[in-house]
């Protein structure tokens, strides 16, 4: 495995393409996201004609600076890269990001002559090539990001991504979740470095304790299956595959030259290697939350809460569905919930159906909450609020009070908790989602956005306890 260590905290990064046009691409994907992080290390832009790019001194080319590069990131047309390649190979450049597309995705003898041609320049030069037609790299401690509008703020995420739009996407999700990356990386076609070097390094490393992967094709499918497997037994690997259908594969094959491969094949990998497959961006994010915030409960039977009695039916569905149990509450827990509770209006099985009245009393909603998970019977909870009717009949300052005493139940009964925020994608529910989730997440608690999700996603980590492999360790003043 080459050494990635240094290439995600380069001394000095040049950017060959940079431009005085304000929207020119390689403004708003490199220039601007190096000079609004703060990058701490020097920034050379490199254009044939111009003296200052915001405000920098601007370089003809690579070979005319005079002090080393560490990182080269190239944003010029395809055909002009094989020259740079070569400029940097003999300026001692160490790491390349190649942006431009125009290569082996095209679907021509020519683009994938001219993709072989870098990697050649690449090798010979011991220079280690990221892409073509990638992002690059993403780590907020190293002052590098793959977009200007990306939260700096470092965390313990790691993640690869074949496409640049979802590694941008996973970063921004994953950070109004309460979750922040370590390092991460856009790789592309992976003419040179592929998504089992990136896997292998991540798996090593001291920063990341989850790993997200967006992977399209494997340029070497043995060495990827070796490296999940070596992967899954250091810390958790949540993988969403792209390309398993046919529509889908044909799409692959124009995005980034790679071959998609069957849905029964990717499922045959993971269950062999301990990867948790997920489905869909939405499953990726949520099972993320799952690994970052809650420990693994000891089994699978949950304790559901919430207001309304179709919600209910369907969360009982829904959680059975996701392979876990849903057993009826015993009478002594019925009776000793009657005694505090609303007489009317209320569910006394499983799921535990409070009516609106429940939940505007802090104290009464966190003591239904502690009976329930003070329950031998289950082994988590999942509380499902309507964030609409608790802005609707509460300030925000009582809202907090609500999650203090939750939080102070949960751990009291020393079992994890799901906060499910119930929108049904209604947009005013979804402003006063955003309005209290992050109340709950810095409490400690992941926030779903439907029981299914958090289901879904808190099934994926009991399956990896139940695999008997070694869980990841505990996050870092987080956990309830």
């Amino acid at each position: 495995m080459p050494d990635l260590e240094s290439m995600f905290h380069p001394k000095s990064v040049a950017v060959v393409g940079a431009s005085p046009r304000p929207l020119a691409p390689s403004n708003l994907h490199f220039m601007y996201p190096l000079l609004a992080y703060g990058y701490p290390g020097k920034i050379y832009p490199v254009h044939p004609k111009a003296d200052k790019i915001h405000g920098l001194p601007a370089y003809r080319s690579i070979l005319d600076i005079a002090e080393p590069v560490d990182y080269v990131i190239s944003a010029i047309p395809a055909t002009q890269v094989p020259r740079l390649m070569r400029d940097c190979a003999a300026a001692g450049v160490k790491t390349v990001t190649v942006f431009t597309s125009g290569f082996s995705e095209v679907g021509t003898p020519a683009g994938a002559r001219l993709e072989k041609e870098i990697a050649d320049i690449a090798r010979r030069g011991g220079i280690r090539l990221v892409g073509p037609n990638c992002l690059g790299l993403h780590c907020p401690a190293g002052g590098l990001s793959l977009d200007f509008n990306i939260p700096r703020d470092s965390g313990h995420v790691g993640f690869l991504a074949q496409s640049g739009g979802n590694a941008c996407e996973i970063v921004g999700a994953a950070a109004e979740r309460g979750m922040f990356i370590s390092k991460g990386v856009s790789f592309g076609n992976a003419a040179l470095l592929n998504e089992c070097d990136f896997l292998e390094y991540l798996a090593a490393d001291a920063d990341t304790e989850v790993i997200a992967a967006y992977i399209e094709g494997p340029k070497q499918p043995a060495r990827l299956l070796r490296a999940l497997r070596a992967g899954v037994r250091a810390k958790p690997v949540v993988m969403l595959k792209g390309g398993v259908t046919e529509a889908g594969a044909g799409v692959v094959t124009s995005h980034t030259g790679a071959m998609a491969g069957s849905s029964q094949v990717w499922d045959t990998l993971c269950r062999q290697t301990g990867v948790v497959p997920v489905h869909h961006f939405e499953e990726l994010i949520d099972t993320l939350a799952a690994f970052v915030y809650l420990k693994p409960p000891r089994g699978r039977r949950v304790g559901i809460i919430g207001v309304g009695g179709g919600a209910s039916v369907l969360a009982a569905d829904q959680c059975a569905g996701a392979g876990l149990e849903v057993p009826p509450l015993p009478e002594e827990i019925r009776r000793s919930i009657q005694e505090y509770t609303p007489p009317v209006g209320v569910g006394l099985r499983n799921p535990l159906d409070l009516d609106t009245a429940g939940f505007m009393d802090a104290a009464l909603a966190a003591r239904t909450v502690g009976t329930v998970a003070g329950w031998d019977g289950v082994d988590f909870v999942v509380l499902a609020v309507l964030p609409g009717i608790l802005l609707a009949h509460s300030h925000h300052q009582v809202l907090a009070g609500h999650v203090e005493a939750l939080a102070k139940v949960a751990r009291e009964a020393g079992k994890p908790l799901a906060v499910v925020l119930r929108t049904a994608g209604i947009f005013r529910s979804e402003q006063a989602a955003q309005g209290i989730q992050a109340d709950f997440q810095k409490a400690g608690f992941p926030v779903f956005r439907s029981v299914d999700g958090a289901a879904r996603a808190v099934a994926h980590l009991i399956a990896r306890r139940e695999a008997g492999r070694r869980a990841m360790p505990p996050p870092r003043s987080r956990m309830v």
